[in-house]
């Protein structure tokens, strides 16, 4: 390999070393290896959200370690890259077919614009090329600004995403709800309340992380 070829090798969003041989999208062999470590065995469970309503919550592996810094990097480090990649993860993952209406969370619009992309979006529209579900990226917009939800208890974001978002787009059933990190619930709960109230029910979320511990308030019903 002659010098021009190495300025043609991208490097890892996670380590910075080039992505070569064994390495995977914007992840060098070593990372992808760690992210695929924290892979859940079983990634469904059906969870009870504030408020009380039950959905079924897919999520692909634990918030921890190298996937919480990649999810970091996806969303505050300006790159989408690692977003595609997650999002094919998790289509290559999914085995409940192609018959789902797939509506990412949506941020607030000045959110979107500094940021300059929508995480879960990304990560939806990728999901959607590897499965063939419709992709309804507009199926939801978020209304009103709220506070960042890191650091707040439960009982906070609940309330601080209360009447959040509403719907813009009418889905075919079923729906599901596409987002990076699944804590407490409170965002998917708010958006559950905004299409049940256009009495459009929701039959999951699938995100790429949740935490390997139950939230205060969190109620796993099942693993499957």
């Amino acid at each position: 390999m002659g010098w021009l070829d190495w300025l043609w090798i991208p490097s890892c969003s996670l380590c910075q070393r080039p992505v070569r041989q064994g390495g995977q999208g914007c992840f060098c062999r070593d990372c992808r290896r760690q992210l695929q470590e924290l892979r859940y065995p079983t990634w469904g469970s059906r969870v009870v959200l504030p408020g009380g309503q039950a959905v079924q919550v897919y999520a692909w592996g634990k918030y921890e370690g190298s996937l919480k810094q990649a999810l970091r990097r996806l969303k505050y480090d300006r790159q989408p890259q690692i977003g595609h990649i997650l999002g094919e993860w998790l289509g290559a993952a999914w085995s409940w077919g192609r018959h789902w209406s797939v509506v990412p969370i949506p941020l607030h619009p000045e959110k979107q614009k500094q940021r300059g992309y929508n995480q879960a979006e990304l990560i939806s529209e990728r999901f959607c090329q590897v499965t063939g579900c419709r992709h309804l990226p507009q199926g939801l917009q978020r209304q009103r600004a709220t506070t960042p939800q890191y650091g707040l208890t439960a009982g906070q974001r609940q309330q601080n995403l209360e009447q959040a978002f509403q719907v813009r787009a009418q889905p075919s059933f079923p729906v599901l709800l596409v987002d990076d990190i699944f804590t407490t619930g409170a965002t998917i709960a708010s958006a559950c309340q905004a299409l049940n109230q256009a009495g459009i029910p929701v039959a999951g979320a699938v995100v790429v992380a949740r935490p390997s511990f139950v939230l205060p308030g969190q109620v796993a019903i099942d693993v499957f």
